[in-house]
């Protein structure tokens, strides 16, 4: 579907052109919602970001309060939640600001937390599955999946089968509904999560995590397939390379395979902020020019355009299996079957 949208302005295309590190001209959170006259103007809508304790998820969350809207975020821990409650409050006391627990380990706690979400909201615009983990070692959810394909996408994938009729009725012609899905460079490591075969001594975590990134990108190009014309629509990004919090929980091997690649002088210089990171999925959540489109992958603050064949890795851009409609509909299948829901379709 991407290249049909490659169309979709770029205005920041040539701030990244000669990107000199975090806190270059490349864009911000601030910027974005400046640029798309959003302070204040979202009041009658709702958001939902998981994750968003640490790192991007935090970031968005704070960025969303500035445009008025209710805003809520998933968490594990009470305590942290709590804190980052009280605080963002405390920075702005009229904000909007809730939380639901849910831990994307395990399908049962996502369960909990859509059904206490939807006890306490009756709205919900934009949902933005950013919670997730990368590189790490092997371990299995609590209903036995791979852990990293549990954590990014099958957890998200269940959260949003669950608020999908409430997605439906909060859609709106002036502002259809969102799913963004936080994705990544790293859907380049591997094509088809059906290739995760030996979870033993030959696990490789690097191959995992992209599998789930890839499974990112074919979810909500799946939902744009579904749900499009029914106004809800499905935009994954990847927010660009960014040291936070996540590369802490690496596997060994999986930072010695990357190491050389990140102390490259022109990955080094393409490493952002997380204001800078945060932007992508910002825009995807409110950007004006998205508003009725969907179906593609982001990065740089605009569509992403493909590899050239002559590269084997950039910090920008998909691999041609990003779009795969009999994989996506196969990753769907599978993935209901997994949580135990039936297709609609």
């Amino acid at each position: 579907m991407s290249p049909a949208l490659s169309t979709i302005p770029n205005p920041y295309a040539d701030a990244h052109k000669s990107p000199e590190g975090p806190g270059d001209a490349r864009p911000t959170t601030a910027q974005i919602l400046a640029d798309n006259d959003a302070i204040g103007k979202f009041v009658d809508k709702t958001f939902l970001v998981t994750g968003g304790t640490d790192g991007l998820g935090l970031e968005t969350v704070r960025s969303l309060l500035k445009t008025g809207a209710h805003v809520w975020f998933s968490a594990r821990n009470e305590g942290k939640a709590e804190k980052v409650k009280k605080e963002l409050l405390q920075q702005d006391t009229s904000a909007r600001l809730d939380w639901i627990k849910i831990d994307n380990a395990s399908l049962e706690s996502v369960q909990l937390g859509a059904e206490d979400f939807l006890r306490r909201s009756k709205n919900l615009n934009v949902l933005i599955c950013n919670a997730g983990i990368g590189n790490v070692p092997h371990s299995l959810t609590k209903e036995g999946h791979e852990i990293q394909f549990g954590v990014n996408h099958l957890a998200h994938f269940y959260l949003f089968q669950l608020l999908r009729p409430l997605l439906l009725a909060s859609s709106t012609p002036s502002f259809n509904s969102r799913v963004v899905t936080v994705s990544s460079l790293a859907h380049s490591f591997a094509t088809d999560y059906a290739e995760l075969v030996d979870l033993g001594p030959g696990y490789n975590p690097l191959v995992a995590y992209g599998q789930s990134k890839t499974a990112n990108i074919w979810m909500t190009n799946e939902i744009e397939r579904r749900y499009g014309a029914h106004g809800i629509h499905g935009i994954a990004v990847h927010p660009g390379n960014i040291q936070t919090a996540a590369f802490l929980t690496f596997d060994q091997r999986a930072m010695e395979k990357l190491a050389p690649i990140f102390q490259k002088e022109e990955f080094q210089k393409a490493f952002l902020s997380v204001e800078q990171g945060a932007a992508n999925q910002v825009l995807a959540a409110i950007g004006r020019d998205f508003e009725g489109k969907g179906g593609f992958y982001m990065n740089e603050c605009g569509v992403a355009q493909i590899w050239p064949d002559n590269v084997e890795m950039q910090s920008n851009g998909y691999l041609p299996w990003a779009y795969n409609p009999e994989g996506e509909k196969r990753l769907w299948a599978d993935s209901l079957e997994m949580v135990g829901l039936k297709d609609e379709q």
